[in-house]
């Protein structure tokens, strides 16, 4: 069974970084939109989870895969 895993919801991520720092390994910031998407789920969860972000933009993904987590 896997652990949780998460996604960053880009509407609210405002692109502060304060998920990178307290979490590295876990996040880190995208240079083309200036924010930040999950790098490791397991290290998220290790951090706190969804408690990362302090504007709500790190959310579980309760096993649904999304396109926005495969973009590169």
């Amino acid at each position: 069974m896997e652990g949780k895993q998460y996604k960053v919801n880009k509407e609210k991520c405002v692109g502060c970084g304060s998920c990178t720092i307290a979490c590295p390994g876990g996040t880190e910031m995208e240079p083309a939109d200036g924010k930040a998407k999950v790098v490791s789920s397991a290290k998220l969860e290790e951090c706190g989870g969804e408690e990362m972000c302090p504007y709500g933009a790190i959310e579980q993904m309760n096993g649904v895969e999304t396109s926005e987590e495969t973009e590169e």
